[in-house]
């Protein structure tokens, strides 16, 4: 069987230079980078120009970045009942390769990220989308489901009419049966992405609702359905991924719908607060 190329790099890591090393770690971290991005792309978050990019796969043996691509969906199509086991080989391989601060700075570099957005236009609408939709619905795919749970039960906080999207049912019935004539369904999602997410946005877009996607930098499909699409960083030295820069974001909306709306929101935590009273959930 043919090596793969998190080994393949990890055996030949000693032999790269110093930017090649760069392009390396960036693999090793995003093991999916090389099946949906282009040198280009691989080049710019690795921060070195395509030539070292095109150097470093001939390095690995590829005359090409085309020929190292083929090669690692032959082998992610050979290995898919293994994919999720060999996670954890792939992950200690490129712990061995990253410095002590490597963590920190990822998340550092994240959230920055992330804290881009609370000034451009696109933001601003939609914190206006959460803060005075009619209902809000939230889903979270795979291990960002409960990004989408945290979400909901904050905003529930905030303001009424707002709900998660398990899909335990298999057809989402709390969006398609509100009668709300101002919906807002936020999705939260990395890749590889569950295949309900781009259904339920396309569909809901269809019936006029509004569309927030927040995903990593591989989606492909959002920026088609709508143009609510705040794109965040993976954190390299992660088994999960993407983290930090996800829970700001996510921080950064609710406060930020908290600050649109105001006066209701003062009215809100009254009510909750009486309804704890009532049934005295806390501690004295």
């Amino acid at each position: 069987m043919e090596k793969d190329i998190q080994t393949l790099i990890s055996e030949r890591f000693s032999s790269l230079t110093k930017l090649e090393r760069r392009v390396a770690v960036h693999l090793l971290s995003h093991p999916d980078a090389l099946l949906v991005d282009t040198s280009e792309v691989v080049a710019k978050r690795a921060f070195v120009s395509p030539m070292t990019v095109t150097r470093f796969f001939r390095k690995l043996g590829f005359e090409s970045a085309a020929q190292a691509r083929q090669g690692a969906r032959k082998n992610l199509s050979s290995q898919m009942p293994n994919a999720i086991g060999s996670r954890f080989e792939h992950f200690q391989r490129q712990r061995t390769h990253l410095g002590p601060d490597e963590d920190l700075k990822g998340a550092l570099a994240a959230i920055r990220h992330a804290s881009e957005y609370r000034s451009t236009p696109m933001w601003a609408e939609i914190v206006d989308l959460v803060a005075h939709a009619d209902a809000v619905f939230a889903a979270g795919f795979q291990t960002m489901r409960y990004m989408a749970s945290g979400l909901v039960g904050r905003l529930s906080y905030i303001r009424s009419n707002v709900h998660e999207l398990d899909g335990v049912d298999g057809v989402y019935a709390p969006f398609f049966s509100s009668t709300a004539s101002r919906r807002t369904l936020i999705l939260v999602d990395i890749f590889r992405y569950g295949k309900n997410g781009p259904i339920l946005a396309k569909v809901a877009r269809e019936q006029g609702a509004d569309v927030v996607v927040l995903c990593d930098e591989h989606c492909r499909w959002a920026a088609e359905i709508t143009p609510f699409v705040v794109t965040l960083p993976s954190e390299s030295g992660f088994f999960f991924r993407p983290t930090m820069a996800m829970h700001f974001c996510l921080h950064m909306l609710v406060q930020d719908v908290i600050d649109a709306l105001g006066e209701p929101v003062r009215r809100q935590l009254s009510l909750l607060s009486d309804a704890q009273e009532l049934f005295g959930q806390f501690q004295s």
